[in-house]
């Protein structure tokens, strides 16, 4: 199949949103199998972009309107695109089975619209080749994700929204004036083409472009200090959305901020940034550990287990080594395994029994067997007890932080895993030996997804060489940045 098809993964949620109002007057449930066919499509697509990709070992470039690189926008789809670009759609695909039972708010129509879009931000970030275009995309995914904060309608999803507006807007315009002095640097906004020039960037004015870039994207990567946002809106957001922010929203923003930072390698100063990521990742797994263990909603409360995830992986990226990166990818990967499994169970858990209060969890196992093992198989993930997923990933980069001397930061960050266990263990136990109940009939589809994740976390605990193999080329393409500029058919512009 030609390589082209692929731009359908940017063009395919596009224009799925925009034929969203003809098919307004059929119906809620005409609108969310609408949905579910788009992203089973998108799926599909982005199965074959995978298997394109990995099979050949070549990346799939697509050049908009036939003009080359710099003068032309191009995708490019190496090892990580592809891998990430499917989460993406895979995660989409499986939130729109879940929005058949959990979203009944009118319009919607304007929800399916948002839905489409978000993922299309998120394919477009991780896809582009062009450092405005990823502004445009990250803009594309945070709107949406504004509006669907707000989409409940309730006060406290209003005040969620308007704090991650505000801050949105502020990392905005600090990633906006970073491209401005990288572009003022280098006359280039293609990717490969910056790190080709970047070695010739005065150091200052590269440091503190690239400083701000990262400062502009710790928003979307939901870093300490600028992830004030998070918990509130993943709280407030209905309970798929929730799921998305948390599997591949935050991964793109991750991803965007791994490939600059890795592109501007040779800069003289890149290690100073490197040294401030350190610093920014560690303190947001401390802090928002610690704030986990003070939750009496559930939901609130993995949103800052995930938020410390993430700072896991920030750290990883941050350690300027292959090792780091590739243990980086690998968390990325089983985290949106992970909580997508938790979100959807403590989701459906609301949905049934009207809120995510702890107490609601109290002899959940009696009630809802299903969810219950499958929040306590991700729950024991996310702690990283040996035989599940996160286990082999959080290992790796707590080895490959130690290998580069930040000896602090690895303590620090075990130091939090045991923060974690606590409060883990404490809903594990309120599930399985407290209260009481009578069973609660539960959904087959979603029970289905419940038992496939579920077998995904077991699986790659217990045989992880698959996806670690994955993971390291997935690393490759960000770390490897002279290849990057090999793939690139550049013009030669500037050069």
């Amino acid at each position: 199949m030609n390589g082209q098809y692929a731009s359908l993964l940017i063009a395919l949620p596009l224009l799925g949103a925009f034929f969203v109002p003809l098919i307004k007057g059929l119906g809620k449930k005409a609108i969310k199998t609408y949905v579910l066919i788009i992203t089973a499509i998108q799926t599909g697509i982005a199965a074959w972009v995978f298997q394109e990709v990995y099979s050949t070992g070549k990346p799939i470039i697509v050049i908009a309107g036939g003009w080359k690189p710099p003068v032309g926008i191009n995708l490019y789809l190496g090892y990580f695109a592809s891998l990430f670009v499917l989460i993406v759609a895979l995660a989409s695909f499986l939130m729109a089975v879940f929005n058949f039972k959990a979203i009944d708010v009118e319009p919607i129509d304007k929800y399916a619209m948002l839905f489409l879009l978000l993922m299309l931000g998120a394919t477009g970030m991780i896809a582009t080749g062009d450092i405005f275009n990823l502004f445009v995309f990250m803009e594309i995914t945070a709107i949406t994700a504004y509006a669907l904060t707000a989409y409940n309608k309730t006060g406290e999803a209003a005040e969620a929204s308007l704090k991650y507006m505000i801050l949105g807007g502020i990392g905005s315009s600090f990633f906006l004036i970073g491209v401005a002095l990288i572009y003022g640097a280098t006359g280039t906004l293609n990717m490969a083409q910056i790190a080709q020039l970047a070695g010739h960037i005065n150091p200052t004015v590269a440091q503190v472009g690239l400083a701000l870039i990262i400062f502009g994207l710790a928003v979307e990567a939901e870093l300490f200090p600028l992830n004030a946002w998070a918990p509130d809106a993943y709280q407030a957001a209905p309970h798929p959305v929730t799921a998305m922010f948390s599997a591949f929203v935050v991964k793109a923003g991750l991803y965007a901020m791994a490939r600059v930072l890795y592109l501007m390698s040779s800069v003289g100063t890149w290690h100073n940034v490197l040294r401030l990521l350190v610093v920014m990742a560690t303190l947001t797994v401390v802090v928002a550990e610690f704030s986990a263990l003070r939750q009496r909603n559930v939901k609130r409360m993995i949103a800052y287990s995930s938020i410390s995830q993430v700072g896991l992986i920030a750290l990883a990226f941050a350690l300027g080594t292959q090792a780091g990166v590739d243990a980086g990818v690998f968390q990325m990967v089983n985290h949106a395994i992970v909580k997508v499994l938790l979100f959807l169970g403590v989701g459906y858990v609301a949905v049934q029994l009207g809120g995510a209060e702890i107490e609601n969890f109290r002899g959940l196992g009696r009630r809802m067997p299903v969810t219950a093992f499958g929040i306590t198989v991700g729950a024991m993930a996310a702690v990283g007890i040996p035989l599940f997923n996160i286990f082999w990933s959080k290992l790796r980069i707590i080895l490959a932080t130690i290998e580069v001397g930040y000896t602090w930061a690895a303590f620090l960050v075990l130091a939090a895993s045991v923060v974690e266990a606590v409060y883990y263990f404490r809903l594990i136990h309120a599930i399985w030996f407290e209260g009481e109940g009578e069973r609660i009939s539960e959904s087959v589809p979603l029970m289905a997804i419940v038992v496939l994740l579920v077998v995904l976390v077991i699986a790659i605990g217990v045989y992880p060489n698959y996806l670690w193999s994955v993971s390291q080329k997935a690393g490759s393409d960000i770390f490897n940045v002279a290849q990057y500029i090999k793939n690139v058919p550049l013009m030669g512009v500037g050069a």
